[in-house]
């Protein structure tokens, strides 16, 4: 598995989990466990997103369009979680 699409990615996941982080209400500590769980479930997809990606065939293709995809997906995944778990905090809280 190619490292380099994890190494693009990973100070702007940091950054937008930092966002995520201090921009949901938290009023008790289950909300911090359901927080955690939401970072940890993008960290979870964007990995297997960023997995399935690099399975793509570059068919006729420059061989670097294999780390595009899975740049692509990884960042679609982790957005996708966040955006839902940002989205059902603000409307539980």
């Amino acid at each position: 598995m190619s490292i380099l699409a994890v190494l693009l990615l990973a100070p702007w996941f940091a950054v937008l989990g930092w966002i995520y982080w201090r921009t949901a209400p938290a009023p008790f500590a289950a909300a911090r466990g359901f927080d955690i769980a939401a970072l940890a479930g993008a960290i979870a997809l964007s990995v297997l997103g960023m997995w399935a990606g690099l399975q793509v065939e570059p068919a006729g293709h420059h061989p670097i369009i294999r780390e595009i995809v899975a740049s692509l997906i990884a960042y679609k995944g982790f957005l996708l979680v966040l955006g839902v778990a940002w989205f059902w905090r603000r409307r539980t809280a």
